[in-house]
């Protein structure tokens, strides 16, 4: 059977379309396989489920792999596709799923979809639906039929946010609630997946809820060169509650200007020491098309060469593998951190990592084209997207340079 390091070496090494057999899961139920293919824009891999019917050979695609795990992609094979082939009927036949129509087994089916598409949000979603202590599914009704859920249900869960102050997670709720309801209509009537369900909705109890215009302000918080400095050198690993992990996260959005999931997923193969480069597949980037070379400065160069010493090519921040890491780890940190007696900076969030990154940068002259290609917030329009191939590695090298001496004169380094 494969395991992720594997899985990982076979993906650097591969320069021609590669298979990776990961073996049966009972006899006569055919095999779940990982096909890697390299390409123009990267290298893709891909589950397949192989087996035999009637002498022919037949395939399905599962999902993408990292964003279809190993252990999940397994468990899909076992539950959706050993079965069938066993019962001699063929997977890829699109049948209709039997199964009481539930919230709580709408929910589950909404974030497996989303994870087979490769959203990055997933995770969130499956907390905020699923898991937290204040989920939806609990809060509408874990086994209530999804018909019977309606419009003043949702406001009764939703008002429970607003009432305890939390203005802007109330509104979270009832969009997250929304788009699952969403996803199930159309799901249902989807002739292109090869399951479907009626969840026997009609109407999106959701739908006649106003959105809270005031609920997500705009926020405009970034920090100053005082206060990045203050940060940079209390986020020492050991010191100030910070772990190895949450102030090599601070100090490489410090240094970057990335988001928070793309740094905690970095792996060590994508960090090239002597070109002082990281190349983010694109499964990993935001936009999940294209890969993304970012010129790293010296300050960030010298702890990421620490910590890929410790840790080699696979995940430098394990924790967000596993799940005992995320966003919320680092601003914890943080909120520690600012809790402590001296220190009067104001709040913040890690998200204002990066915008502070684009605002001192541009201070220093960094033009706006160039902290857009650094943040992948550029590109967007039909010509850039369709027509426009150029990298500006060169030209990103050299602005990185000048936020290289910026940040030396800022934090003494």
């Amino acid at each position: 059977m494969l395991t992720d390091t594997e899985i990982k070496r076979a993906i650097r090494a591969a320069t021609k379309e590669t298979t990776l057999n990961d073996g049966a899961h009972g006899r006569g139920s055919g095999s779940l396989r990982l096909r890697i293919r390299p390409g123009a824009s990267g290298t893709t891999a891909t589950w397949i489920a192989w087996w035999k019917q009637g002498g022919k050979r037949a395939t399905k695609p599962l999902g993408k792999y990292p964003d279809l795990s190993l252990s999940a992609a397994r468990a899909l094979f076992v539950s959706e596709v050993a079965p069938v082939v066993r019962a001699g009927k063929n997977p890829r036949v699109r049948t209709v799923v039997e199964g009481k129509p539930t919230v709580g087994r709408m929910f589950e089916a909404y974030v497996a979809s989303m994870r087979a598409k490769g959203r990055v949000s997933a995770d969130e979603v499956e907390r905020a639906l699923l898991k937290a202590g204040d989920n939806a599914a609990d809060g509408l009704g874990r086994h209530r039929l999804c018909a019977d859920i309606d419009s003043a249900d949702v406001v009764d869960f939703v008002s429970g946010f607003f009432r305890r102050g939390s203005r802007g997670q109330a509104d979270k709720a009832r969009s997250y609630v929304s788009s699952a309801f969403n996803w199930a209509m159309k799901a249902a009537h989807d002739y292109t997946v090869e399951n479907r369900q009626d969840w026997g909705i009609k109407i999106n109890p959701a739908a006649a809820i106003p959105r809270d215009q005031g609920a997500i302000g705009k926020r405009d918080r970034n920090l100053s060169a005082d206060e990045i400095r203050l940060l940079w050198n209390s986020a020492t690993p050991g010191l100030n509650g910070f772990t190895v992990e949450t102030a090599t996260a601070i100090r490489t959005l410090i240094g970057t200007g990335q988001r928070v999931q793309e740094v905690l997923r970095i792996d060590g193969s994508e960090i090239d020491l002597k070109s002082k480069t990281w190349t983010m597949p694109a499964e990993k980037t935001k936009g999940r098309t294209n890969p993304h070379t970012v010129p790293l400065p010296k300050q960030v160069v010298e702890i990421l060469e620490d910590l890929k010493e410790q840790r080699g090519d696979g995940p430098l921040f394990p924790g967000a593998v596993d799940g005992r890491m995320d966003h919320r780890s680092i601003m914890q940190a943080i909120d520690r951190w600012l809790e402590l007696d001296g220190v009067t900076v104001p709040d913040f969030q890690t998200r204002d990592l990066r915008r502070t990154w684009k605002s001192r940068a541009g201070e220093i002259g960094i033009s706006k084209e160039m902290r857009d290609l650094i943040q992948q917030h550029a590109k967007n329009d039909t010509g850039s997207k369709h027509y426009d191939r150029g990298e500006y590695l060169p030209q990103m090298r050299e602005a990185m340079k000048q936020w290289e001496s910026y940040l030396s004169s800022v934090i003494g380094v």
